[in-house]
């Protein structure tokens, strides 16, 4: 028991380099720049399924959709068959006559390549602005998250979200700012919750640490489990399978999976790998896991903690 409590995050201080334990599983690490700064983003919950494309008769319809018939197109589109109208159409001036204040001439070609809105564009063409109405804005829709909005687009949310990943971004913020890392909640545009740091000093290390050469993730070659590690990792991606624990692994990068088996398997706890995750299968095993996280969480959500 001696070489357990060593171990176990009930008798380790809060230290940065837990924050591997979040590494082990969705969170990733970002250099910033040349490598000054860094900050790390967790995003908590399985991506969703891809939903099918539009059809390909929505794509051909749209090919041979007519031309814009905006207000600026058109204004632009008047001016240059006017511009190109034959002379016999033009009625001749009076004999003797000539026009004492021509009207400057418009040069198309500058028009096409500016940023006009219609109005000035018919301003500069000597016509009237055509009539538009102003749609109103879009209101916001809520996330789930206290002071957080959704994106919109497809599947911009979970509707409703989910309990349980509402309580992991919560208490990953919150083991995060116990190591000196405040942190902010948001969502993906997929919907899921998303814990992000700022970009920092302190975090480069880690971030080097755990980052390839051709910007993948990586595990380091030092690197060890133990009981505070253990415990973000949970927090993170530990939920009940079964007769199973699991340990979620990175759904976006399978290059780190062999070692954190290998790593996890050092501390006794006999996982195996089954992609996205590692199983923890055995009442003895997951005492264990148990003993190593320590103490649950007091706002616990069930299915979450290994005992």
């Amino acid at each position: 028991m001696g070489q357990l409590s060593f171990w176990s995050a009930d008798a380790r201080p809060r230290a940065l380099g837990d924050l591997e334990g979040l590494l082990c599983g969705p969170g990733r690490a970002e250099l910033f720049g040349r490598g000054s700064l860094a900050r790390l983003i967790v995003v908590l919950g399985p991506p969703p399924k891809q939903e099918p494309e539009e059809d390909e008769e929505d794509e051909h319809e749209a090919e041979h959709e007519e031309p814009d018939a905006s207000p600026a197109s058109t204004l632009a589109l008047n001016a240059r068959n006017a511009a190109s109208s034959p002379a016999r159409h033009a009625e001749p001036a009076a004999p003797g006559t000539e026009d004492d204040d021509p009207a400057p001439a418009v040069d198309l070609d500058d028009l096409a390549f500016l940023d006009l809105d219609p109005d000035e564009l018919a301003a500069r063409l000597g016509q009237a602005p055509a009539p538009r109405s102003r749609e109103p804005d879009p209101e916001p829709r809520e996330s789930g998250l206290p002071g957080v909005e959704c994106k919109r687009g497809r599947r911009a949310c979970t509707d409703p979200p989910d309990p349980a990943l509402t309580w992991r971004a919560h208490a990953v913020r919150c083991a995060l700012r116990a190591r000196g890392v405040p942190a902010e909640i948001g969502r993906t545009e997929d919907g899921r919750p998303e814990v992000r740091t700022a970009f920092r000093a302190d975090l480069v290390d880690l971030a080097r640490a755990w980052t390839a050469g051709d910007g993948m993730k990586k595990v380091p070659a030092e690197f060890e489990l133990d009981g505070p590690r253990l415990r973000l990792w949970v927090l993170a991606a530990g939920v009940h399978d079964g007769r199973a624990y699991t340990l979620g692994l990175d759904p976006e990068d399978r290059g780190t999976d062999g070692d954190l088996l290998t790593a996890s398997r050092h501390l006794g706890l006999g996982a195996s790998l089954h992609p996205p995750a590692l199983r923890i299968v055995g009442a003895r095993r997951q005492r264990r896991l148990g003993e190593l996280v320590g103490r649950p969480p007091g706002d616990l959500i069930d299915g979450v903690w290994p005992v």
